[in-house]
């Protein structure tokens, strides 16, 4: 086993990127449903 250290959880920084990249995600598809029901 690695040994206990303070940091022991997932890193700061892949948190940071892991939000990030999922309300990117849900603005892109919220855009995309929009832009199909707009085109109706």
């Amino acid at each position: 086993m690695a040994p206990k250290t303070s940091k022991d959880t997932i890193p700061r920084g892949l948190w940071i990127r892991v939000l990030l990249y999922g309300l990117v995600g849900h603005l892109f598809a919220a855009f995309l449903i929009f832009l199909f029901t707009v085109g109706k």
